[in-house]
């Protein structure tokens, strides 16, 4: 029998999608993902279950339905652990797929995109819906009711647990749309947007109520909403992100990542009166056109910034990172089935610019107000005895200018802060700048802001853990 081997190639050709936002990936046949499903089989103890899926997706057993041809019974099996596989299929990286047995001798059974199949052809097909639920009241005969700040992948999947429980949910964004990080940080031809409007047009359907345009501590106190509903639940994610203060920041031309992939957020007076929801705030576009762009940061959020740049016609675009180039194979420090240290060639990569390693960042080069460059040197590090980077030495002589014209900063999130609602709510902060929940007051925190930056599936199940354990959340 011949073997079938792993799909290489999941995206669409390079010169088609730089000229557009749709989807990088390509559709894969049923067909494809049938054969790609069936080399799930024999592995005996399924680790990307347990050491992989935050979720717990019962992997092996979505894959030998869809194998079997049997899409409708793969669907039944992820809806069993999974509210959103249209989103983790999408954009979560596959720790699945790092902890499949297959990685000892071969190349990892294909997850992701089989995962996206199915929840594709389950809404081609009407299967989608929401369970009907039985409302919980509280000690005085009322509705129970929930209140979740933030929209984003944990505070959604907190909407539909707590939902499920029997709560009238609420959700309120400051942004216009909900979908957090979904929406304003993830970009359109990773995530289109059409695919989270779709999952809240449901989600509303259920009884989920948005409000929008809404920041709490500044269009309605914290406290108002804490005395209001039963239990809150912050999901607020991690937004301060991590800058980098050396001379010359104050000049124009440099954004923070997120600033950059969406726009950058302004207060105006004018544009406030004509748009009275507004709360006098946009987006203003931020664009690359015919400039050299320097991407600082060799993370998932920098590789978005190297693709927008690259469909918006850069001069040029250079990707640098502070730490040395991972090995080309799996290294020693990280054994399977634990996440691989490794190179990563992102889609962005494909299409185009250049990556560089070892770059320490020293000032910004300004003209006029406007940044012009940046001055860095090299960096040698100490490695361990399995090949993970300990300590950084600067190479004296090394020293050089990077012209650049637009500069994104792309180095991660360091947590949240103390002002606004933390403060408001007399909440505490973890050394790590996450925050305490308080159980008492009914005050809970859920993805990001509870347990640091991290990806859009261990957010979801993070929610999922919190709030599907009864003896967590109690009402009043």
């Amino acid at each position: 029998m011949e073997k079938t081997e792993r799909i290489q190639d999941i995206y669409r050709p390079v010169e088609e999608r730089v000229k557009d936002v749709k989807e990088v990936e390509r559709r894969l046949s049923k067909d494809e993902v049938q054969a790609q499903a069936g080399r799930c089989a024999n592995c005996g103890i399924p680790f990307c279950h347990g050491a992989g899926c935050p979720l717990f997706n019962l992997i092996p057993e979505f894959n030998e339905a869809v194998a079997a041809g049997d899409v409708r019974k793969g669907y039944d099996i992820i809806s069993k652990t999974s509210f959103f596989p249209e989103f983790t299929g999408r954009v979560c990286p596959a720790l699945c797929e790092a902890g499949c047995t297959k990685n000892e001798k071969d190349d990892p059974v294909m997850v992701r995109q089989t995962e996206k199949f199915i929840i594709e052809t389950a809404f081609e097909n009407g299967w989608v819906e929401l369970p009907a639920v039985e409302p919980l009241t509280n000690a005085d005969g009322h509705a129970s009711t929930a209140a979740v700040v933030g929209s984003g992948p944990a505070g959604l999947y907190a909407a539909e647990a707590l939902r499920r429980k029997g709560y009238s949910v609420t959700v309120f964004e400051k942004n216009e749309k909900p979908g957090g990080l979904l929406r304003y940080g993830i970009p359109n031809w990773k995530l289109e947007k059409e695919v989270i409007d779709r999952r809240i047009s449901l989600l509303e359907s259920a009884g989920i109520k948005f409000v929008c345009n809404c920041e709490i501590g500044k269009d309605i106190s914290a406290e108002y909403v804490r005395n209001h509903y039963d239990v809150l639940f912050l999901a607020i994610g991690t937004p301060n992100a991590r800058d980098l203060n050396i001379p010359g920041r104050e000049a124009d031309g440099i954004y923070l990542a997120l600033e950059y992939l969406h726009g950058k957020v302004n207060t105006d007076s004018t544009y406030s009166k004509s748009h009275p929801n507004s709360y006098g705030s946009y987006r203003e576009p931020i664009n690359a056109k015919g400039k050299k762009v320097l991407i600082i940061g060799g993370g998932d959020t920098g590789n978005d910034c190297v693709g927008k740049a690259l469909r918006e016609g850069c001069k040029s675009v250079l990707q640098v990172e502070f730490m040395p180039k991972p090995p080309e194979e799996r290294s020693p420090s990280t054994p399977w089935p634990d996440w691989p240290y490794m190179l990563r060639t992102s889609y962005a990569h494909h299409e185009g610019g250049e990556r560089r390693w070892n770059v320490s960042s020293k000032r910004f080069v300004v003209e006029n107000g406007k940044v012009k460059g940046v001055e860095v040197v090299k960096v040698d590090w100490e490695m361990s005895p399995l090949g993970r980077p300990l300590k950084p030495n600067e190479v004296e002589g090394t020293a050089e200018i990077i012209e650049a014209d637009l500069v994104v900063l792309a180095m991660g999130f360091t947590g949240v802060p103390t002002e606004g609602i933390v403060n408001d709510l007399e909440l505490q902060l973890t050394p790590r700048s996450t925050i305490i929940p308080d159980p008492k007051r009914n005050i809970y925190a859920v993805g990001d802001c509870a347990s640091g930056a991290s990806l859009v599936v261990r957010a979801m199940a993070d929610a999922k853990n919190k709030i599907g354990s009864s003896a967590k959340v109690r009402g009043r």
